[in-house]
């Protein structure tokens, strides 16, 4: 966001939210906040982000989720200041990119929330009446790399002005003959712009140079460029905050695929969308660059869990591996022992190695000195049984190692396709409840328990479908009947689903149909066509020790088929 784009974002802000009440404050996730405010009996969702890769400011269009694990003391003081208070003005100081959302609140008193938005530099800063900061989103030291310090207790300082830079608002005819006169040949217009003038993107600078000589890519050599008409185009734009004469676009690639979004017409960049508002013109660029899962925070939240699980697994599973001697290995500690009985009368107290010559090698074998040549060999035959015990148990631990991968593949599958939160609240809670990962802090309450999609097919046949490995378990071995229809992507993890049999027949239509559904909940939803297991429910097996929602099929058939999307989803 440049500064036009904020001045924009300002003017909306400020016709929506000023006056209004704050209900309430969350962090979606680690770079951002978001604010609920009451106005007009309309609420409304401003989210503010500091994220350096996509720093924004615009209204949502639907409720902010909260995202982080715990909270912040950024939020805390946030929460504390601002629930409760009420918007007094959005300031925004000239061509700068630093918004500034006053709150006063009848105990708190007045707060102040500046937005810095400001690439890799983007803050969120908490000031109270006094100009002190209370909290901040980041802290900064001063140092060869920032040039003002940021944190609590500290006098706010404004991020440094560009003084290296012109004013916009200063310009007048001379100086832009002077600056076209100063600018070689060759040197696109608009990169000279954004390096002289304060305030101006490489968008709005390109957008100027095609305004004023229908080539957005022109140098000075250009037969269409004029100090006069590029004074114009200059005049344009920076008169636009006070006259406020907005036209918020989107535009498009050949895709339909947003590629830049402004608060003015984009003239330069041909195929464009038209918004009412600036904010609705940045959701749909945000949600096409940056994602728009309102959910995002708890999904990932829940993700990086299954992650730590997994890497947990994965060391258990080399782990495991190393301590899988092998059977010449573990013979051989059973043939020391006996060696050393065989030369007990060669071993002197003391000994610390006993070498003997089988016939077909030198076997060196270490002693203990202060035992006996028997305890040395009973020593050995102790550790040959043990070895000889693990080895046997190994393979059974690796295998259920291997079934737990599995598990969290489909539980990872089943987070990434989750729609709702009680959904992914359910996945967390079953991962915590295997015990292959620990609750990073404290106990939450138990979410309620989301329920499968049901549909019916077009011939009226009955389908259930799980939605997570919870609710597999539950479709499969509480819900199913021995002559039910199950179905389940082939190869991938995904959904169990059951058609209803009741006595009857099912058709191949409706097979078909369910088939389509449970690969459109399945990590194969994006294919073109793929496999689809058919059997009934009596073919079925609970793997011994398997996780939740984890079967064996005993006989099936496969069907390709289409994803098809539910129309009870």
């Amino acid at each position: 966001m440049d500064a036009i784009t904020l001045a924009a974002m300002r003017r909306e802000l400020d016709e929506t939210l000023t006056g209004g009440r704050v209900q309430a404050v969350v962090q979606p996730d680690a770079h951002s906040l978001a604010l609920e405010i009451f106005r007009d009996g309309a609420r409304h969702w401003l989210l503010l982000s500091a994220d350096a890769s996509a720093p924004r400011v615009h209204l949502l269009a639907a409720k902010a989720r909260r995202g982080v694990e715990t909270d912040t003391p950024f939020l805390l003081m946030a929460r504390k200041r601002l629930r409760g208070a009420r918007l007094s003005r959005v300031v925004l100081p000239g061509w700068e990119r630093t918004l500034y959302l006053a709150f006063f609140h009848p105990e708190q008193g007045e707060n102040v929330l500046a937005a810095e938005i400001m690439g890799r530099w983007s803050n969120l800063v908490l000031n109270d009446e006094h100009g002190d900061v209370l909290s901040s989103l980041r802290h900064f030291e001063r140092n060869e790399r920032s040039r003002r310090i940021v944190r609590p207790g500290r006098p706010y300082a404004p991020p440094p002005p560009q003084t290296n830079k012109a004013p916009i608002d200063l310009m007048a005819g001379e100086d832009v003959a002077r600056l076209l006169h100063q600018t070689p040949a060759g040197k696109p217009l608009w990169r000279t712009l954004v390096a002289t003038l304060a305030g101006l993107s490489p968008l709005a600078a390109r957008e100027i140079v095609f305004r004023a000589t229908g080539d957005a890519l022109a140098d000075v050599s250009h037969p269409n460029l004029s100090a006069a008409g590029l004074m114009d185009a200059l005049h344009w734009f920076r008169s636009l905050p006070q006259q406020g004469g907005w036209a918020p676009t989107v535009a498009l690639d050949e895709n339909e695929t947003p590629t830049a979004f402004a608060p003015y017409e984009l003239t330069h960049l041909g195929r464009l969308r038209y918004f009412d508002s600036i904010s609705a013109a940045a959701r749909t660029y945000y949600d096409a660059t940056v994602g728009s899962d309102s959910y995002a925070g708890r999904r990932r939240q829940t993700l990086t869990l299954i992650a730590r699980a997994r890497k947990k697994l994965l060391g258990r599973r080399i782990s495991l591996g190393e301590q899988a001697a092998g059977e010449e290995d573990v013979a051989r500690l059973r043939a020391f022992g006996e060696w050393i009985l065989a030369y007990a009368w060669r071993i002197q107290p003391g000994d610390r190695e006993l070498t003997a010559d089988t016939g077909e090698e030198i076997l060196h074998i270490s002693l203990d000195p202060t035992l006996s040549p028997s305890e040395n060999a009973q020593a050995y035959f102790s550790r040959y049984h043990k070895k000889k015990r693990a080895a046997q148990k190994i393979p059974a631990l690796l295998a259920e190692v291997d079934r737990d991968l599995a598990w969290l593949a489909q539980l990872e599958s089943d987070v990434k396709l989750a729609d709702n939160t009680p959904q992914i609240e359910e996945l967390r809670t079953a991962l915590l409840a295997s015990g292959l990962v620990a609750e990073p802090q404290g106990k939450r309450p138990r979410p309620p328990r989301s329920q499968p999609v049901r549909a019916t097919t077009a011939d009226g046949f009955e389908v259930i479908i799980g939605r997570n490995a919870v609710q597999n378990e539950r479709v499969t071995w509480k819900m199913a009947q021995p002559d039910d229809v199950w179905l389940h992507a082939e190869g991938v993890p995904g959904s169990h689903v059951i058609i209803r049999s009741l006595a009857q027949e099912i058709s191949d239509a409706a097979i078909e149909q369910a088939a389509g559904w449970a690969l459109w909940h399945s990590q194969a939803r994006n294919s073109a066509k793929a496999p689809v297991i058919v059997t009934r429910k009596r073919h079925l097996r609970k793997i011994k020790g398997g996780r939740p929602g984890q079967v064996r099929v005993l006989q099936h058939r496969s069907i390709t088929v289409r994803p098809q999307k539910p129309l009870a989803d």
